[in-house]
Parts: structure tokens; sequence; C-alpha cells
């Protein structure tokens, strides 16, 4: 029976590593062609002249916009296939500090109100939980219209875990959207919307867990959402970590 345990985790962690090559791989061989459909697309714009009939400048125009989506679509790829096995390294990290940080650079496209509370000091994953913070926040930024954006962030122990609790003012979403939003490159909003890919959190629920930790939201139409977060304590290989509240 061990001996098929065994094996089955090397058979595992083969597949594993063969949908990263993969996932490279395709990445990577894809961009060329991806990048020649712009310039030539750019190229033969220039050459039409300024002159050019406004029908066939939007398709040209649509037709740049696409590209550039689809070469971000595959950058995301690449960086979900490689959740797993990148940015594992434990570290001490104020999080309040580090809230504030992600907070503050999200200020200069959209001043919003921000809020924390009770926020540890954690020796954990810190690359990975700036990860998941940067897309929480990000999204209770963009999707919200209030004249006065406000966001709360708070923490609270329960045994082996942290909860994290990132709440916002904005739009919503919607009964119907809840069950699709995990789904990458999943949006409520028309595709053509090029800040918003539909990738947060999609990386944010892989993240958890690869970590060992959950995420749910909670939402309506028009009247903001929550997203709470288990932040396990301990690593998923046991090590005691030097975590305080």
């Amino acid at each position: 029976m061990k001996e098929l345990k065994i094996t089955c985790q090397q058979q595992l962690e083969n597949l594993q590593q063969e949908f990263d090559e993969f996932a490279y791989i395709v990445s990577h061989d894809l961009k060329g062609p991806l990048r020649a459909i712009s310039n030539l697309s750019g190229w033969i714009s220039e050459d039409l002249g300024e002159d050019l009939d406004q029908d066939i400048k939007h398709n040209i125009e649509l037709l740049q916009n696409r590209t550039e989506r689809l070469e971000r679509m595959i950058n995301a790829l690449l960086i979900y296939s490689r959740i797993a096995r990148f940015e594992m390294d434990l570290k001490e990290v104020n999080v309040r500090e580090l809230v504030q940080g992600i907070a503050a650079g999200l200020q200069k496209d959209k001043p919003f109100t921000l809020t924390v509370t009770d926020l540890p000091v954690l020796n954990t994953y810190v690359k990975k939980l700036e990860t998941v913070f940067t897309h929480l926040l990000q999204n209770a930024v963009r999707f919200n219209d209030h004249a006065q954006p406000q966001v709360w962030v708070e923490a609270q122990r329960q045994k082996e875990f942290v909860i994290f609790t990132v709440r916002d003012n904005g739009i919503g979403i919607s009964e119907d959207a809840l069950e699709k939003i995990f789904k990458i490159f999943y949006t409520v909003q028309p595709k053509d919307h090029q800040e918003n890919l539909g990738v947060g959190l999609s990386v944010t629920k892989k993240i958890l867990q690869v970590i060992g930790g959950t995420i749910a939201v909670q939402s309506e139409k028009d009247k903001g959402t929550v997203v709470t977060v288990t932040w396990p304590l301990l690593p998923p290989n046991g090590k005691p970590s030097k975590n305080k509240l």
C-alpha cells in the first residue's frame, strides 16, 4: 500500500511537471505570431495613411486590441501554471503594512478610503499573501462606482488559521455570477474591457488551494461584496511558524 501511495504521488508530480512545461512552451510559442499580427496591422495602418476610412481604422484597432488581450491571457496562464512551484519562501510580514502599501499604489489611479483592523504579523508565504491582497483590493476598488469608495480589511484568529475579511461598498455581484467568478477569464464586464482580464479570483483561489486555505464570497448586486479568506498559520509541511496577532 505504501509503495502504491508513493507511485501515485510520483505520477501526480510528473503530471504537474508535464503541465507546467506544456503551459510554458505553448505560451512562448503563441507570443511570436501574436506580436507579428500586431506589428503587421500597425504597418498596414501606417501604409494606408491618415485619411484611413473610419470603419477600417476601427477594425485595425479592434484587431490590435484582441491580440494584446490574447497575449495578456497567455501571460496569465503562465502565471497560473506556476503558482504551486514559485514564490513559496517563508518570511515574516507585517500584514497591516503590506495591505497599506498595496492600497497606496492603487490610490494613484482611483482614490478610496481604506480601514484596517487587527491585521497581524505572520511568518508566511509573503509573495503569495501579497498577490492575494493585491487582487482582492483591485477588485474592491475597480468595481465601485461610489463617489467615495470604501474598503475594510480585518483579521481574526481561529485555531490554526487567520480569517481575513475584505469588504467594500461597491457594485456587488449578481447571484448568477457568483457561481462563475472563480473560473479563469470569467468577467461580468464586456470582454473588450482592457482593465479586466478575469484572472484575479482564479489565481487567488489557486494560491489558497496550494497553501491549504480557502476563499468565500458573499455579495448582492449594488450592495457591496465581502470576501473571506482563511490563511493557515502553519505551512502545509507542518513546520512551526512564528505568528502573533
